[in-house]
């Protein structure tokens, strides 16, 4: 069993509307109350700032330099001898990709130095869509030789039509209350957001046990992670399939803000809407015909996107 001595916890993150730091502010809680411990907050910030809550257009515009994983320009963390016990890499998810400055992060040479050799749990607020985003930040980890002990995922609960439409008001408006006054408000709940507190208390016994290797198994049974097979399913073809020629087709005319790709931006705006309230629906009834006869197939997706082990060819 791993030997793992926690005193000094770096957490990393990116948080545009200000959600994810209340995540990772009540994650920390349990070390932050204890004397043994030092937390680093490192809030990752892009030299040009996305700005919340999103334009129409800005959104939009940042849909291929999402998905292709295109780096922008960050300011360099001080984070002093940049040694540390435990990094907890916290991130959003954009267009099934984590958020461009936190991919920045991890691709710039301050990571190299910081990851190597070190214990890492990645922490998620998201809508309901993060395998194919999770499987890539494994694999980063895992270059910058750093060690994946355990995942925690907040997500918004809403089904995925209401989702769509209450994180859509969220994006762009900012408001956080009830659409309409019918809609259940945006996001993830407060009470998911406080209760992270309840994953940072495992994590912190789990270290305190030298129990690293089956962290992830104590944190799956607290319900740190939940898997729908048929998202899990339905990301995976559409970005490979869909998004990474939707972004090649608009990168084709320049990076972002180029005012040469605009039409295929704005073409682009109004496919996103048509496949979600058009196309998935009926991949989903497929995926209901279909799901009997790949039942084995399906729990295995189920186990191996609750862990932390990276696939390898994914």
């Amino acid at each position: 069993m791993s030997q793992i001595k926690m005193n000094k916890i770096l957490i990393l993150y990116y948080s545009q509307s200000g959600q994810l730091s209340e995540i990772v502010k009540n994650f920390a809680k349990p070390f932050e109350q204890s004397d043994n411990y030092v937390v680093t907050y490192a809030n990752i910030e892009p030299v040009i700032e996305y700005g919340f809550p999103w334009k129409g257009y800005n959104f939009f515009d940042s849909f291929p330099e999402s998905v292709n994983r295109v780096p922008c320009e960050i300011k360099s963390l001080d984070l002093g001898d940049e040694d540390f016990d435990l990094i907890v890499f916290a991130y959003t998810v954009w267009y099934m990709s984590p958020s461009i400055p936190s991919n920045s992060f991890l691709l710039s040479e301050q990571a190299k130095r910081i990851f190597k050799d070190k214990p890492v749990i990645t922490l998620l607020g998201v809508r309901n869509m993060w395998v194919v985003a999770q499987e890539y930040i494994k694999e980063k980890i895992a270059d910058l030789g750093g060690n994946l002990i355990g995942n925690i995922v907040l997500r918004d609960r809403s089904e995925n039509i209401t989702g769509i439409i209450t994180i859509s008001y969220f994006l762009f408006t900012g408001k956080k209350d009830r659409f309409l006054g019918i809609f259940p408000k945006p996001g993830i709940s407060q009470k998911d957001i406080d209760g992270a507190e309840q994953y940072g208390i495992i994590v912190k016994e789990n270290l305190e046990k030298n129990n690293s290797e089956n962290l992830q198994k104590e944190l799956i049974k607290a319900k740190a992670v939940k898997i729908n097979s048929y998202l899990a399913s339905t990301e995976q073809i559409a970005y490979k399939r869909v998004f990474t020629k939707w972004a090649k087709f608009i990168l084709k005319k320049g990076g972002p803000g180029n005012p040469a790709r605009k039409i295929r931006v704005r073409i682009f705006a109004n496919y996103f809407p048509f496949a979600i309230l058009v196309i998935a629906p009926i991949e989903y009834v497929f995926f209901l015909i279909f799901a009997p006869f790949r039942l084995r197939s399906i729990k295995k997706d189920i186990k191996y996107f609750s862990g932390v082990k990276l696939k390898s060819n994914f």
